[in-house]
C-alpha cells in the first residue's frame, strides 16, 4: 500500500509485482487513478476539490479512486433519471406526430433543392445526402404546426451525439387528422462522403431513429411541448 506510483504510465511495468499482491478490486483502483491522473500529482492546494489528483502511493490512490467512482455513480444515476424525466415528456407529443423513414439518398445539390438546370447546365452538382421524411397525425385533430429535431444513429453506435445524419423539421402548413405527408431533407452545405454512401447503404435494421419534436399546435389552440 505504500508502493509510490510512477510519473509516467510507462513506467507501470515497474511496478507489477506490487500491483500483482493487491486484492483484484484494489489493483482495478489503482491502475484506473493512473489512467485518470496519467500520472500528474498535483499538491492540495492546487488540486480540483471534486476531482484531487494528489495521490503518490497505492493506499491514497485507491482512497480517492473509490471516491470518484462513488461520485460518478451518483451522477450517472441523475443524468438517467433526467433523460426518463424527458423521454416520458417527449412521449404524448411523439403519440400525436409520429414520423417515419421513408427514403435515403444521394442526389446533386440542385436536386437536393430543386434548382432547374440553367441554359442546360447544372449549377451544382456536388453529391448532398437527403432523407425523407413521414410525418403522421395521431392526434386526434387537424396539427396546424409542427417543429422538431429527428436523429439517425446505428445500432453499432446508438450513443453518438450528432448520429449518422439529423433533420430538423419545422412544418408551418396543416395536417388533417389521420393524415400523412412527406417532408425531405437534405443540406447542400455539405459534401455526401463515403460515411454518407455507407448510410444509404445499411440495412434499415441497423438505424435506430428519435424523434424529439419541440413544439405541436393543433386546430383546437392546444400547444404541446416537452414535459418535465
Amino acid at each position: 500500500m505504500a508502493t509510490t506510483l510512477p510519473l509516467n504510465l510507462a513506467d507501470i511495468p515497474k511496478i507489477q509485482p506490487q500491483l500483482d499482491k493487491l486484492k483484484s478490486e484494489d489493483r482495478e483502483l489503482v491502475l484506473g487513478y493512473l489512467k485518470r491522473s496519467k500520472g500528474d500529482v498535483l499538491p492540495a492546494k492546487f488540486a480540483d476539490p471534486d476531482e484531487p489528483l494528489t495521490a503518490r502511493t497505492f493506499a491514497e490512490a485507491i482512497k480517492l479512486q473509490r471516491e470518484f467512482k462513488a461520485r460518478q455513480k451518483v451522477q450517472e444515476a441523475g443524468a438517467e433519471t433526467r433523460r426518463d424525466e424527458r423521454e416520458a415528456g417527449l412521449e404524448p407529443m411523439r403519440k400525436a406526430l409520429g414520423i417515419e423513414l421513408v427514403k435515403r439518398e444521394i442526389v446533386s445539390a440542385d436536386e437536393a433543392t430543386g434548382r432547374a438546370p440553367q441554359q442546360g447546365r447544372a449549377l451544382n452538382n456536388a453529391p448532398t445526402l437527403v432523407t425523407t421524411w413521414r410525418l403522421i397525425n395521431a392526434s386526434g385533430d387537424t396539427i396546424t404546426s409542427a417543429a422538431g429535431t429527428v436523429t439517425v444513429r446505428t445500432t453499432s453506435d446508438p450513443n453518438s451525439l450528432m448520429g449518422v445524419t439529423s433533420c430538423y423539421i419545422d412544418r408551418r402548413e396543416p395536417i388533417p387528422i389521420g393524415q400523412i405527408v412527406e417532408v425531405r431533407c437534405g443540406g447542400t452545405n455539405r459534401h455526401a462522403g463515403d460515411a454518407e454512401k455507407e448510410f444509404v447503404a445499411l440495412p434499415e435494421s441497423s438505424l435506430v431513429i428519435t424523434w424529439e419534436p419541440r413544439m405541436i399546435t393543433l386546430a383546437n389552440g392546444t400547444v404541446m411541448k416537452p414535459e418535465g
